[in-house]
Formats: structure tokens, C-alpha cells, sequence
């Protein structure tokens, strides 16, 4: 047996660190919070749409009809036919912040989801594309709610906390024409359901009948409200009002669902409303419609009455339209030297150009038109704050200033001369109403005699010896009336 030798460790005596020595070096070393989890990883649960979505499992692409009660994994499509948020915690998921009760639709079918979420909501709309990942599916009639007709199954999503779980929010354009077909529409044939807002109102159908469906046209968007409730504390709502063919109604939109009417477009987004909750109110005789539970809410749905509404929309908003806009690229300067100082100019009566436009309204022209200002209500529109206005979320804006920002969208609007300012103007064959024309801003000038900002800085007195010397004056206009239009332009005037 060979000698032994120390070991290297027999030369160094064993350091203990003292309970100070720990503090200190626990102090000096920065811990990040996460619990062992990366930054990356946080981010996800706290923000689940910007997760990368690389599943580990295959998904089985499905429509909302074929979806089977029970685990599997499959993923749809959908758009958003219901929404409401509600904040708390529940006992099956402690950990979420709150949730978003949803019904999802897509050409076949609904179903009724529950998105949990952990901070902050999801920016959802009435009427957006949704792609679902999930890997169970529940029977809407076993789940403790409310049953609601055409929704045969229902989903529980938490994406910040279940990784089989993920939603994805479509922005893209080219995604516009998926699931727009009303639930039950069989091509050539009516939409069951479907009733006119006179029947709904005036005829009962909107006591108690089941499935009734309204189809109506967005009229105007009132501003965003805030108010106080009965229980305590303080809720938005906005007010939008509908209109179809045969009446209209006030609609008022309530928290989330305030953020949907920023994207709709007076006298252009039509809403297919199934089973909306109806409210008798004291000061109004029709009352008022909301969402409930069942509502379903189609945004800019396809089919043929929808087509139909919407076209005679178009029509209505351009008759009730203020129209004071120019319309500067249809009337451009070379369309105006011509009419003015071109060879070809005609002398019209009113009768004949009424003519003109009933039998041909395609056929563009410019002439001039002798009349006679029979009224004026330059110092009445002045007094009452709207000697300038224009049009914004479908609410007309009046006031004695160039510019004024909206109330509802706060965007900033330039303002034009009332066109009511000059009321009834006659020739020997006719007369035109007060508001029916357009006026260019250089005809504003060579009628007025001074700039419209001029206008606005005159007194009184001012704008009423302006309004006494033009009652009564005969004088020649230069007219332009194009078909997209849709009324005569007032190019110019010739005393």
C-alpha cells in the first residue's frame, strides 16, 4: 500500500457566509419578477393576440353547423353577432379578470363563447371575422343560460392561460365577403322573420313574437354619453338612429358595443337585427330597441332586400342631405370658363331645365338661369347660430364659425354657408325651394360681395342692411347639373 497524499481541498479551510452577508448579496444581485417564467412568455398571457401560434396538435377546419359537442380539436370561423363584457372573477377561472360573452355566427349556424381574459379586453366589435382554435365544445342546451334560437353550442376560451386555446381578430380586407348570409336565408325565397319597422312598431311585432327580424339602415350616430346609474357609479351609451322604408327608431348602444358605431357610415351600413329588445319609453311613442341575450346583430349583411335598402338609402340621404359641399372635381375650372364664357351658352327657364333633368338625368349640362330672390333668412340662420353648417356621423352641424370639431368623433370639420340662406328664388315658369342648391364658394363671393370669413366677422347691423339689399334683386346664375350629383350646382352669377 503507497503512501497517501493530501487532497488540494485539506490546504483551504471552508468559508461560512454569515445571515448579514446573504442580505447583502441578495440586495446587490436584482431579482426579476416572473416566477420563473421569460418576458416573452408574460407577454403572451397578458396579451394573447400577439402570441405566435404554432399548435402542436391538428385542428379540424369546420363550419359552425358541424361543430360536435364534446373534446376535439377544431377550429372556425365567425362574425360577431352579439358582445358584452363582464368584469370579475369566476369560480371555474379564478385567475381571469373578466370575460367576453359572445355569439358568434357564420352562413350555417351560431354559437354562444365565453372569452376569458386576463388584463386587459379584447378590442372587439359587432360584425368582426374571428378564427377560433379550441379543443372542446359544450351542448348550448346543457349549459346554464338562456336558450337562444339558432345557437346550438357554446365554448369556454381562455387564450392567456390554456395554450390550446387561441383567437385570432381578422383586419384584412380580403376577409369582407366571408360569413355575410343571414342565418335561415334560402336564396329566392324571403328571409323568415323579416318585418318592417311599421309592423314592428305599429302592428305588435315586437310583443312577443319569437324570431322576428328587422332590417333597417343607420341614420345618424349620436354622440358618446355618460350618465349615472340608479345603483351607483357611471355608464356610456350613445344613441344611433334607424330607418328602413316605412318609419325609423332610436337604438341606444350601451358600453363595448359604443365602439361598433365608429365604424358604420349614415345612409350606407345596413343591420339585420334578430329578436332585439324593445323598450316603451314615456316621452317618445315608438320607444326604443337595445340588445339582449338572443339579439343577433348582422353588420352589412348580403341579400337581395339588403341590396334594395340600401340603394333606396342612398336616395333618401341625398334628398335630405344638406348638401353644401361642392363638389370641386365634377365642376372643375374648365367646366366653369366654359359655362360662363364658352360658345355654347343657353338661357334656361326653370320649367325647361326641370324637364331636361326628369327626362334625361344622365345627360350633363351648363347653362344660365335668370331668377328673382323672393326670400332671405341671412339674420334669422345668423341669430340662431347657423349661418354656417355641414354634416358629420350623419348629425347635421350648425354654427357662426369656419371650423368646429364633431361631438361625436371629435374630428375637425370646415364649415359652409347655410345654402338656406337664400330662401325661395322664381322665374316666370317656376321656383326653387330654400336649400336645394349648391353653391361653390366662388359663387358665394360674386352673390355676397365679400368672402365667407368676411361674412362671419360682419356685425348685426351689418348682415342685416346685406340682407335688405339683395330681397328682391334679379340676377343670372351659372348652372351645372351632373347625375352623381344630384342637384344644380351653382357654378357662378352675373347681376
Amino acid at each position: 500500500m503507497g503512501p497517501s497524499f493530501p487532497s488540494v481541498q485539506s490546504f483551504y479551510s471552508r468559508e461560512i457566509s454569515t445571515a448579514a452577508e446573504k442580505d447583502e448579496e441578495s440586495q446587490s444581485t436584482p431579482r426579476k419578477p416572473g416566477d420563473g417564467f421569460t418576458e416573452e412568455e408574460l407577454a403572451d398571457a397578458v396579451d394573447p393576440l400577439r402570441r405566435k401560434w404554432d399548435p402542436e396538435r391538428e385542428y379540424d377546419e369546420c363550419s359552425i353547423d358541424n361543430l360536435i359537442p364534446g373534446p376535439k380539436a377544431v377550429t372556425f370561423v365567425g362574425r360577431i353577432a352579439n358582445l358584452s363584457t363582464i368584469h370579475g372573477s369566476t369560480q371555474k377561472q379564478p385567475k381571469a379578470a373578466g370575460w367576453h360573452y359572445l355569439i358568434l355566427k357564420d352562413d350555417t349556424a351560431a354559437i354562444s363563447i365565453k372569452l376569458y381574459f386576463s388584463s386587459g379586453q379584447y378590442p372587439l366589435k359587432l360584425g368582426q371575422l374571428l378564427s377560433i382554435w379550441t379543443i372542446f365544445i359544450s351542448d348550448a342546451a346543457k349549459a346554464n343560460t338562456t336558450a337562444i334560437q339558432g345557437v346550438l353550442a357554446c365554448a369556454n376560451l381562455f387564450p392567456g392561460r390554456v395554450t390550446s386555446d387561441h383567437v385570432m381578430i381578422h383586419t384584412n380586407s380580403a376577409t369582407d365577403s366571408i360569413c355575410r348570409t343571414p342565418l335561415t336565408y334560402q336564396r329566392g325565397r324571403p328571409l323568415q322573420g323579416l318585418i318592417t319597422l311599421d309592423s314592428y312598431l305599429g302592428s305588435g311585432g315586437h310583443d312577443g313574437v319569437v324570431g322576428v327580424k328587422i332590417l333597417v339602415c343607420v341614420k345618424s350616430i349620436g354622440p358618446k354619453k355618460r350618465i349615472s346609474k340608479k345603483t351607483g357609479g357611471e355608464c356610456d351609451l350613445a344613441e344611433v338612429m334607424l330607418f328602413d322604408n316605412t318609419g325609423d327608431i332610436r337604438w341606444t348602444l350601451w358600453g363595448e358595443t359604443i365602439e361598433s358605431a365608429k365604424d358604420w357610415q349614415p345612409g350606407k351600413t345596413i343591420l339585420l337585427i334578430s329578436n332585439p329588445g324593445y323598450r316603451v319609453e314615456a316621452h317618445s311613442q315608438k320607444g326604443s330597441i337595445g340588445v339582449q341575450q338572443a339579439t343577433m346583430v348582422d353588420v352589412d349583411p348580403e341579400f337581395p332586400d339588403a341590396e334594395w335598402l340600401r340603394k333606396f338609402a342612398v336616395g333618401v340621404t341625398k334628398k335630405e342631405s344638406l348638401c353644401v359641399e361642392f363638389p370641386g372635381d365634377v365642376f372643375n375650372e374648365d367646366v366653369i370658363d366654359g359655362a360662363e364664357y364658352g360658345v355654347n351658352r343657353i338661357m334656361f327657364r326653370l320649367a325647361e331645365i326641370d324637364d331636361w333633368v326628369r327626362n334625361n338625368p344622365s345627360h350633363s349640362f351648363t347653362g344660365h338661369v335668370n331668377i328673382t330672390i323672393m326670400e332671405m333668412s341671412l339674420v334669422k340662420l345668423r341669430t340662431r347660430g347657423m349661418l354656417l353648417c355641414n354634416e358629420c356621423c350623419g348629425v347635421p352641424i350648425y354654427a357662426n364659425e369656419l371650423e368646429i370639431p364633431c361631438k361625436n368623433c371629435s374630428k375637425s370639420l370646415k364649415l359652409y354657408l347655410n345654402p338656406k340662406i337664400i330662401g325661395m328664388l322664381i322665374d316666370e315658369t317656376g321656383c326653387i325651394t330654400p336649400g336645394k342648391l349648391l353653391w361653390s364658394e366662388r359663387a358665394w363671393e360674386q352673390l355676397l360681395g365679400r368672402t365667407v370669413k368676411e361674412v362671419t366677422e360682419m356685425t348685426n347691423e351689418e348682415i342685416r342692411w346685406l340682407e335688405q339689399r339683395m330681397m328682391f334683386m334679379r340676377m343670372h346664375l351659372v348652372f351645372g347639373w351632373e347625375e352623381s350629383v344630384g342637384r344644380l350646382a351653382i357654378l357662378g352669377m352675373r347681376a
